[in-house]
């Protein structure tokens, strides 16, 4: 026969069923000497701690909660003497003590003692009961109980321990994802392999055109990993452009964020930050010990550009995404940028509304560069420049942090062939003079002097200034500034109906013989739930009697049947005309199809154009045709691109619509772990439905859905993957350790295995004997051992004796009843021990045949 157990119901619904059905019997039962209540466990809600279970007696539907629990659950002083007969400790400081005399009922508590009544109590074989509202009364502990919910409402004005306690774990939380502390279950360390498949890209586009040459372009790109290190090589080939190693791309890179020595090592074409103007790639080895992680973020700086209209921005700090942002309709988009210490690296990358993304990068790097206190930071780069004379560079960097405000730092720059001096020191600081006041210098002896100074208000408010000082006979750069000048004024506007951002800028560059300055303010926000830019340009030159000052106002507005309508206007205010006109329809086809419609009108070149353009997102490709028509030219253009993914360890070949190369991947395999080893056998097969909580890149799944791929992934990224385990279908299915960190690499899949444990369940009562009867005892310790004898559980039985376990593994185990608590009790247990085994089972084997019956212990 089987038993129905709690596990069959819903905790709540257990508790209201058997509620009603002590009720309903107990006038039915009056010839039976049965306690005049009633004992099991509720819910206790307070909005600091949460839900939390705390066992009650009810009776004459007034609560009665267990003393110890209580005081045990909120971490308040509460000591048993040897006999158990008292119950002693403080609340709020250790001068205000309490004394719970079980013997006599009486209570000391505040310099007064307190003879409890009979109805203030219950105290059975195994725990005090105290009348809920005493607990407010006497201990500042409020605890409202309502018969119609079984619940308890708490509340206190006292900060209790378990309060400070979380009240820190919360802090100590944000404050490790704030610095980059993660707390995992499991560490997936990351490997170094000679070889491995990757990923590759490619790309192909046709122009054709009537009043010009003809093109046709192919890109190809391969991410793979080759002697421990990431190598991607990217190839573009043009028919109207001949094919040279300068126009290619090819890079490997070793990372290894815990090396002393050195963190990443480049061969290939390099990132230079070079102070002379280089206009081909460097090819050659670069050598740093900063580390390819976020550092700890001290500061903003606010960071803006055109791109697109409509186009997201994605913004990436050293490689790990931290912010994103649509453009407006004029495509001018602005970030508030983290300041990291160590290199800051700001890379952008554009994706438009349908699946467009531009295959090229834009690396900034901020000027503010520190380094943490008490550390030394170089990067050595060395190689030959790509151009006609082949000519050779090389760039020393070093910075050592003072404080943690302060960095100096130093180096020296050597180019071949610059005739005012190939070897080129110089001498840099960062310095943060106040929170929000920030100063960057650097001295390049020969060449120039510069300084940056930055102040940013807390409303967000932020001023600029910029001076650079060259000198006259410099050939390092190639341009002939004496001086460049430049204060920007950037601010939040927030009223009722609009919503911007605005800027002002001014710029000023001093040459040998004329003066040239640059004005923009520019008003970028929503008016009226409209996109809108509006953006007034001033250019004046010395050599020039008037200035050109014109304006562009830029809105998109969002039609009825998901219709975006861009109207663009450009005005001239010095001439008081029209400079041009641009009008464009979008709308979303086929679910993942687009079709735009345009028509410009540029007064300066008297040209009209009419464009329409079809662009189709497949599951392998994006593609796109367009047509443009003008009184001038017009041509015809066709494109394709997209990827493929391969995953050699499991055997899996994936298409894709989007870039793959230097992008990471991870392959998760929950499988049922039917023997608990932790390691997947032959016979244990996968595990389908399983969920993440956490979702990075691209998720999908394969046809039975056992097998998870997580894609588009940024590389060198510590990442928690957190598994949720009330996904499984089986209750006895569980995922000890959920939370998973794991490195991502580039140009290959991660395999993660996550067992899935088939746990066994062990249930019964254990009985109380007296008077020839036999009745269920609650707040009894039921321990299971296992066939070493090592106590692996301990549950309490509830008011009715019944206890429940679910969490064994497969093998022997023995229940027995403490025997300290036993031995306290003065009771005795039949049978001593009960001896029972889990099988090995895909659905979890359960064992509900144990009662344990007790006895007083009478000593002949």
């Amino acid at each position: 026969m089987t038993r129905v157990t709690p596990t069959s119901f819903d905790s709540y619904q257990y508790k209201i069923l058997l509620f009603c059905l002590l009720l309903f019997f107990s006038n039915v039962a009056q010839s039976q000497e049965y306690p005049a209540f009633d004992e099991f466990t509720v819910d206790m809600t307070s909005r600091e701690l949460g839900t939390m279970e705390v066992p009650i007696a009810i009776k004459n539907e007034i609560a009665y909660i267990s003393f110890l629990d209580l005081f045990e659950l909120f971490q308040l002083k509460s000591e048993t003497n040897e006999f158990n007969s008292t119950i002693s400790g403080f609340v709020e400081n250790m001068n205000a003590t309490y004394r719970l005399n079980l013997e006599n009922k009486k209570l000391q508590i505040d310099g007064q003692e307190i003879q409890l009544q009979e109805d203030q109590f219950i105290y059975t074989t195994t725990t005090f009961y105290l009348r809920s509202d005493l607990f407010g009364k006497y201990f500042k502990l409020q605890t409202d109980f309502s018969i119609r919910d079984l619940k308890i409402a708490f509340s206190t004005e006292l900060e209790l321990p378990i309060i400070k306690q979380k009240r820190r774990d919360r802090a100590r939380k944000n404050l490790n994802r704030a610095i980059g502390i993660l707390e995992p279950d499991t560490l997936i360390e990351r490997r170094y392999p000679f070889f491995k498949g990757g990923n590759l890209d490619w790309g192909i586009t046709t122009t054709q055109q009537t009043n010009g040459q003809d093109d046709n372009r192919f890109n190809l790109g391969l991410g793979t990993m080759f002697a421990g290190g990431e190598t991607n090589i990217l190839l573009n080939y043009s028919d109207r452009v001949s094919f040279t190693s300068r126009n290619q791309f090819y890079q490997w890179k070793y990372v290894d964020n815990d090396n002393k020595l050195f963190k990443q090592v480049t061969a290939g074409k390099i990132f230079t930050g070079a102070t002379s103007s280089l206009f081909a790639p460097v090819v050659g080895v670069q050598i740093t010990n900063a580390p390819l992680v976020n550092r700890r973020s001290y500061g903003t700086y606010i960071l803006n550009d055109y791109t697109k209209p409509r186009w997201t921005v994605e913004l990436y700090v050293n490689n790990i995404l931290v912010d994103f942002t649509q453009a407006d309709a004029s495509g001018f988009y602005s970030f508030d940028v983290p300041l990291m210490y160590g290199n800051t690296n700001i890379d952008l990358r554009f994706f438009g509304p349908y699946g467009e993304e531009l295959s090229d990068t834009r690396v900034i790097n901020i000027p503010y560069n520190f380094v943490p206190e008490n550390e030394f930071q170089y990067s050595l780069s060395a190689g030959l420049v790509e151009d006609d004379d082949n000519r050779r560079f090389s760039r020393y960097t070093m910075g050592y942090g003072l404080s943690g405000g302060v960095t100096i730092g130093g180096g020296i720059e050597y180019l071949s062939d610059v005739s005012s001096g190939e070897y080129m020191p110089f001498l840099s600081t960062s310095i943060r003079m106040t929170s929000n006041l920030l100063f960057s210098g650097e001295y390049t002896y020969g060449v120039k002097g510069e300084g940056i100074l930055s102040y940013r208000t807390p409303s967000r408010v932020q001023f600029d200034l910029k001076y650079a000082k060259y000198h006259d006979d410099q050939t390092a750069i190639n341009y002939n500034y004496l001086e460049e000048r430049e204060f920007r004024f950037s601010a939040p506007i927030l009223l009722k109906n609009f919503s911007a951002f605005s800027r002002f800028s001014l710029n000023q560059i001093l040459l040998p013989t004329t003066e040239f300055t640059t004005a923009q303010l520019l008003l970028s926000g929503n008016l009226f739930g409209i996109s809108t830019n509006l953006t007034t340009y001033g250019i004046f030159n010395s050599n020039l009697e008037n200035p050109t000052i014109y304006s562009s106002l830029s809105q998109t507005y969002r039609l009825p049947y998901q219709v975006l309508f861009s109207p663009q206007v450009q005005f001239d205010l010095g001439d008081q005309s029209f400079r041009n006109l641009n009008l464009e329809l979008e709308r979303v086809i086929f679910e993942r199809g687009f079709l735009n419609l345009s028509y410009e009108n540029n007064a300066l070149r008297d040209a009209h154009t009419f464009e329409i353009g079809l662009r189709y997102a497949f599951n392998f490709a994006q593609t796109s045709v367009t047509s443009r028509l003008g009184n001038r030219n017009s041509s015809h253009i066709q494109s394709a691109r997209g990827s493929v993914r391969w995953d050699d360890s499991n055997n899996y070949i994936a298409l894709s619509n989007r870039p793959g190369v230097a992008r990471g991947g991870i392959t998760i395999l929950p499988f049922l772990d039917l023997n608990g080893n932790g390691k997947r056998d032959a016979m244990e097969k996968g595990v389908s439905g399983i969920e993440l909580k956490t979702k990075p890149g691209l998720i999908s799944y394969n046809r039975d859905k056992t097998e998870i791929r997580l894609t588009d992934l940024q590389p060198y990224v510590k990442t928690i993957i957190e598994v949720e385990s009330n996904s499984l279908d089986n209750i006895a299915w569980k995922v000890k350790k959920p939370k998973i960190m794991v490195e991502t690499v580039p140009n290959q899949f991660k395999t993660i295995e996550i067992p899935v444990t088939v746990l066994g369940e062990v249930s019964g009562f254990v009985n109380l004997k007296s008077d020839n009867t036999l009745q269920g005892q609650g707040r009894i310790k039921v321990q299971i051992l296992d066939q070493f004898e090592n106590k692996v559980a301990e549950v309490l039985s509830e008011g009715d004796g019944y206890f429940t376990y679910l969490g064994l593994k497969p093998g022997n185990y023995t229940a027995r009843i403490d025997p300290v608590q036993l031995q306290q009790l003065e009771l005795k247990s039949g049978p001593a021990t009960y001896a029972f085994k889990i099988e090995v089972s895909e659905y979890g084997d359960i064992e509900d045949a144990i009662e344990f019956n007790l006895e007083k212990d009478i000593e002949e």
